[in-house]
């Protein structure tokens, strides 16, 4: 018994188990924005500013795990009026939350160049469990990263008091990304 304890723990280490690589985000290239709808006209908006730690192999997608974090005092969203409403308590209240942050669990493949992250997101120092769907492509020297998700902006305080309901800016917002990223060799 033990040299098939030890044969097997040979085979593991000379056949090497699949790792995932640490990614660079290339940051002047690379999108992080969101679509919402105020008075039945959409309008988008964006991070200017977040880090992301991104350890991913694509032909062995569940070893991975990817981390960002959003500064959320570099929000915008289109006109100067919603943006001075940004900082504020009812919305992102940048003086007790300037970060959101996300955190995957599980990345898995779903189809070629597919896959989806789940993952815990905290925004306003609230926390629910997401899905996220992205494509990954090889373009020439870099990889393009891009996905989409639909947030409930209720779900995390955001807008609320006169706001808090439809009437004037849609719960639903759709949240953006589009990364071009390399691996580190």
């Amino acid at each position: 018994m033990k040299r098939i304890v030890t044969l097997l723990a040979f085979l593991l280490t000379v056949s090497g188990v699949a790792q995932a690589k640490d990614w660079v985000i290339d940051d002047a290239q690379s999108k992080l924005s969101f679509v919402g709808e105020q008075s039945g006209q959409k309008f988008e908006g964006g991070f200017k500013k977040y880090t992301a730690q991104i350890s991913f192999d694509p032909d062995h997608p569940e070893t991975g795990k990817i981390s960002v974090v959003v500064d959320i005092t570099s929000a915008y969203a289109g006109s100067a009026d919603r943006d001075a409403m940004l900082p504020q308590k009812g919305w992102f209240d940048y003086a007790h939350f300037p970060q959101a942050q996300f955190a995957s669990t599980v990345i898995r493949q779903t189809g070629p160049g597919l896959y989806e992250v789940s993952a815990h997101l905290s925004i306003k120092g609230m926390t629910h469990d997401i899905t996220l769907p992205f494509s990954l492509a090889k373009e020439g020297d870099h990889w393009r990263a891009s996905g989409k998700v639909t947030l409930l902006r209720n779900d995390f305080a955001l807008g609320q008091g006169e706001f808090a309901g439809e009437d004037y800016v849609k719960h639903a917002v759709d949240v953006n990304f589009d990364l071009i990223a390399t691996p580190k060799p």
